[in-house]
């Protein structure tokens, strides 16, 4: 009976090298090439549209007359791009002047006088918006509000009457 030999094992070689190479070479051509798109991270939300036939609804106050709290209404229209166009702050005793960019909202609503025997938590503020006016501007209106100090702060399309 013949005895059999033992084979040598075989040396398996991987080429690594040349995969690795590879895989650089897609990783740098997609993070060479890529380019976002000018619309990502902006969020696609469009406020609802008061129809012209809507009447606001009539309503008792919920809260107590010492408990009322004084409402400001900020306006916002928006330009052909999205942007700020015009900027109206109106307050319980009538419209504010001058106000031209956010940082003159700013010092308006800094100094915004809460009523007699409340802070700034007795004062509620309505932000009435251009349906195309961009959220990211929207975002920093209402960011500039949380900034003065307000917690309440709603928003609302804006109506007809003041487009």
């Amino acid at each position: 009976m013949r005895r059999r030999r033992e084979e040598q094992p075989v040396d398996i070689n991987v080429p690594i090298v040349p995969m690795l190479d590879m895989s650089f070479q897609l990783l740098s051509f997609f993070i060479l090439t890529f380019r976002p798109m000018p619309q990502e991270g902006q969020l696609s939300i469009n406020l609802p549209k008061l129809d012209a036939t809507d009447n606001p609804p009539t309503q008792e106050p919920i809260l107590p007359d010492e408990n009322k709290k004084d409402e400001y209404t900020i306006f916002l229209n928006a330009s052909a791009d999205g942007g700020l166009a015009n900027i109206g702050l109106k307050a319980p005793t009538g419209d504010a002047p001058n106000i031209r960019n956010i940082g003159d909202l700013l010092y308006q609503l800094q100094h915004i006088n809460p009523p007699v025997g409340g802070g700034k938590e007795r004062v509620s503020i309505t932000i009435e918006s251009d349906p195309d006016l961009t959220f990211s501007r929207l975002i920093e209106v209402m960011n500039l509000c949380k900034l003065a100090g307000f917690d309440t702060v709603n928003l609302m399309p804006m109506r007809k009457e003041r487009s």
